[in-house]
C-alpha cells in the first residue's frame, strides 16, 4: 500500500517519467500532470498528500497552482522544481512553497523533502 499520493506536475516529458518512477519505487503513488492546466483539473477532481511542480508550465504556471493549492487545500505541502534561478524560486517562496528545488537536483533531496513534509 503506497505511503503518500503525491501530484507531480512537470511539462518535460523525460524529466516527468524520471521522477515519476523515483516516487513511485519510493512507495508512493503518484498522479502526473504534463501542464499547468492538467494539474489544475487533477487539483480539482483529487486529493493529495503533497503537491511537487514544476515553476514554469504552459497553460497555467507553477505559481498560479500553488495560488489554487493554497485556496483550496490551506495545509497541502507543495515542493517546486525550477530551472530558472532566483526571480522563479523568490516566487515560489513567496507563495508559500514549502521547499524549492533548483535543476539539477539529487533525488537524496527530493526523497528527503519528501520525508520531511509528509509525516
Amino acid at each position: 500500500m503506497p505511503k503518500h499520493t503525491i501530484l507531480l506536475i512537470e511539462d518535460d516529458d523525460v524529466l516527468r517519467e524520471i521522477l515519476n518512477e523515483f516516487l513511485v519505487e519510493s512507495g508512493y503513488l503518484v498522479l502526473k500532470a504534463a501542464d499547468g492546466l492538467q494539474g489544475m483539473e487533477k487539483i480539482e477532481k483529487e486529493s493529495f498528500d503533497l503537491i511537487v511542480v514544476d515553476v514554469v508550465l504552459p497553460y497555467v504556471s507553477g505559481i498560479g497552482l500553488i495560488k489554487m493549492a493554497r485556496a483550496k487545500f490551506i495545509d497541502m505541502p507543495i515542493i517546486c522544481i525550477t530551472g530558472y534561478g532566483y526571480s522563479p524560486e523568490k516566487l515560489a517562496e513567496q507563495e508559500h512553497a514549502d521547499y524549492v528545488l533548483r535543476k539539477p537536483f539529487e533525488f537524496k533531496e527530493l526523497g528527503e523533502a519528501i520525508g520531511n513534509l509528509c509525516k
